[in-house]
């Protein structure tokens, strides 16, 4: 796996849509990470007091966003699918305090999802390019694609998905359905992973123009100085959208 496309279709159903990409290698993602701690509070914290002026997450004015776009672009129904960032806004709400852990990546990214309200995630990289050398792909979902949730029994087969969703997905294999609602089994970030692909899908209010918006620029900025600060590792990221033009973004082999 050496890509990450974007089909053109999806690029089209969502032009206000820029997807923020970061690779990231030889992480150490084991045992606890006091720098992501420090973040995922403070990030926490103030989301914590700024959602506190709205009655219930889908009221938060991205959270509302999310489920415009997606519900003018591809009927999707916000309550029965609702997006990773209205996921966490939720548990913000309800528990006010900073997440439960999970491990230094995974928190890591959760806490730039909560620190900017937009949908964040990450794959272990170098799980995809054992499997396939087929790129990662978001497209709309075909019927000869299958899933296997996250919660999924380890001898549960795979299941078909309905044709036409919004899936990331590498060679037939559905990593996540309906854009950023639920995760599969497959190439989860665990305390084993080293090398991460990173994604931000940023819905923008205005226009997304050829360059990245300041909020995609922010998202990105926050993600590779992130990775920097917090693990120690260079990272880059890449833009992707109709505006900009651009719906592939190459990507490094894990194991040169």
């Amino acid at each position: 796996m050496d890509r990450f496309i974007i089909a053109h279709d999806v690029t089209k159903m969502l032009p206000k849509m820029q997807v923020v990409i970061v690779t990231a290698y030889n992480l150490d993602n084991q045992g606890e990470n006091s720098s992501v701690n420090d973040f995922a509070q403070k990030a926490a914290s103030t989301a914590v007091s700024e959602l506190a002026a709205y009655p219930n997450p889908q009221s938060h004015p991205r959270i509302a966003l999310y489920r415009d776009t997606l519900k003018a672009a591809c009927n999707l129904s916000a309550k029965k699918f609702p997006q990773s960032n209205e996921s966490l806004y939720k548990r913000l709400m309800k528990e006010k305090k900073a997440l439960r852990p999970i491990n230094p990546v995974v928190d890591f990214y959760n806490s730039v999802s909560v620190k900017y309200g937009v949908s964040a995630g990450a794959f272990d990289l170098g799980e995809l390019q054992k499997r396939s050398i087929k790129p990662l792909e978001l497209r709309l979902s075909t019927p000869a694609d299958t899933f296997k949730p996250l919660d999924a029994k380890s001898d549960d087969p795979p299941v078909p998905v309905t044709k036409g969703e919004l899936v990331y997905v590498q060679d037939g294999t559905v990593l996540t359905r309906h854009l950023a609602w639920r995760q599969a089994a497959e190439a989860l970030v665990t305390e084993e992973t080293k090398n991460v692909i990173f994604m931000s899908e940023v819905f923008n209010d205005e226009e997304a123009t050829a360059t990245p918006t300041s909020l995609a620029a922010s998202v990105a900025e926050d993600l590779v100085n992130g990775l920097k600060l917090f693990f120690g590792v260079e990272a880059r990221a890449t833009f992707l959208g109709e505006g900009i033009g651009v719906r592939t973004a190459e990507v490094e082999n894990a194991f040169f």
